[in-house]
C-alpha cells in the first residue's frame, strides 16, 4: 500500500495580500471490514523510511526511532492489516532487567551494567539477541473486529530468520533472536483495561516514566542548534556510540546550558511485556492459532456492530455495544 500523498492548500492573508501555500497533511489511513481467510495473510519486510511514513497515519503514538532497525506491513492482497518495527533494545530497562537477571521463560540472563556474565559476555553481547518491537499497529477499523492487533504481536515473534540475516548478517558470531520486549500506549497490566499484548505476552512490570516523547521535536532541534553555536559537543548518533542518542544529546543540552526545566521524567508509566521468539518457520501455525483464539472469535461477534473509530488517528466514541 502506498503512502497517500500531500496536498496543498492556497491562502491569501488580509492585511498583505501575499498568498501562502501550506501543505495538507494526507488522510488517515483506513482499511474497511471484510472477512479474513487466514491462508492470505503475508507479513514483509519494507523499507523503513515508508513504515515510518505509515505510523503517524494510523497511531496516535508519538515515535522516533533510534539504532537498528527492521520495518514490516502485514498484509492481506492489497490490504494494509497492520506495521511492526523492529529495533535494537534499549541498554536499560528495569522491569526487563529484573526479569532477565535469571534464565527463565527462555530469557539469556542479563549481566549488570559494566558486568559480564559467566562467558564473559557483556550486557550489550546479551542484548542482541533481543529485539524492541517499537510499532505493533493493526489498521482500523478492521483492526477492531478482527483484533489484528495481537495479530501482529503475534507474527513480530516470528521474525528470527529476518533478524538475523538483514540485521546481524555481518556480526562475527552468529545473532539468534530469543526474544521480543515491547512496551504498551495504555498503561500497565493493572490500569483497568487490557492492551494487545495481554495474554499472548508476559506482563513483566512498568516503565519508570522517563523519555523524551514530551519534547517536541521544534524543541529538540532548538536544543541542537543552542549546541551548535555555543560550541558545545553534540554526542554521536552512530551505531555502537551509545544507547538513545537523543536522550544523550538531551542531557548533554542540559549540563551544558544549565536549564533545569529540561527534564527526561514525563511520568507516563507503560506496561513492560515480553514473548518468547519461534521459529520463522511456525509462521502458518501462529497465524492459525491467532485466527481461531482471537481473530475469528472477535469477528463473529462484532461483525454487524459499529467500531467506534474509522481510523487509528480518530476518537473512540462509545456506540454502546457490548462486545
Amino acid at each position: 500500500m502506498k503512502v497517500p500523498r500531500r496536498g496543498s492548500v492556497r491562502a491569501r492573508a488580509r492585511s498583505t495580500g501575499v498568498e501562502t501555500v501550506s501543505p495538507v497533511p494526507p488522510a488517515p489511513i483506513s482499511t474497511p471490514l471484510f472477512e479474513i481467510d487466514p491462508m492470505k495473510i503475508r507479513i514483509v519486510a519494507a523499507p523503513t523510511s515508508e513504515v515510518a511514513k505509515l505510523q503517524p497515519l494510523m497511531s496516535k503514538a508519538i515515535w522516533r526511532p533510534y539504532g537498528r532497525r527492521l520495518a514490516f506491513k502485514v498484509v492481506y492482497d492489497d490490504a494494509l492489516l497492520g506495521i511492526v518495527f523492529l529495533t535494537c533494545p534499549v541498554i536499560q530497562l528495569t522491569a526487563r532487567d529484573q526479569a532477565f537477571a535469571f534464565a527463565t521463560n527462555g530469557m539469556l540472563p542479563l549481566p549488570g551494567k559494566g558486568q559480564r556474565d559467566s562467558k564473559g559476555r557483556k550486557r550489550t553481547d546479551i542484548l542482541k539477541h533481543y529485539a524492541e518491537m517499537s510499532i505493533c499497529v493493526g489498521a482500523q477499523p478492521i483492526g477492531w473486529y478482527w483484533n489484528l492487533g495481537k495479530l501482529c504481536a503475534m507474527l513480530a515473534t516470528t521474525l528470527s530468520d529476518e533478524w538475523r540475516e538483514h540485521l546481524w548478517a555481518n556480526a562475527p558470531h552468529h545473532v539468534d533472536l530469543y526474544g521480543i520486549t515491547t512496551t504498551s500506549l495504555n498503561g500497565g497490566k493493572w490500569s483497568g483495561r487490557g492492551t494487545q499484548y495481554s495474554r499472548i505476552y508476559k506482563y513483566l512490570g512498568e516503565t519508570k516514566g522517563f523519555g523524551h516523547e514530551h519534547i517536541s521535536e521544534e524543541r529538540y532541534q532548538g536544543m541542537l542548534q543552542w549546541m551548535r553555536d555555543n560550541r558545545v559537543e553534540i554526542p554521536s548518533s552512530k551505531f555502537g556510540a551509545g544507547s538513545n542518542p537523543r536522550m544523550r544529546r538531551i542531557l548533554a543540552y542540559r549540563r551544558a546550558s544549565g536549564d533545569n526545566e529540561v527534564t527526561l521524567k514525563h511520568g507516563k508509566k507503560r506496561g513492560v511485556y515480553y514473548a518468547q521468539a519461534r521459529p520463522t518457520s511456525e509462521r502458518p501455525l501462529v497465524i492459525k492459532e491467532w485466527y481461531e483464539r482471537w481473530g475469528k472469535p472477535r469477528y463473529d461477534r462484532t461483525k454487524n456492530l459499529t467500531a467506534p473509530y474509522q481510523d487509528g488517528k480518530s476518537t473512540r466514541q462509545s456506540t454502546g455495544d457490548k462486545v
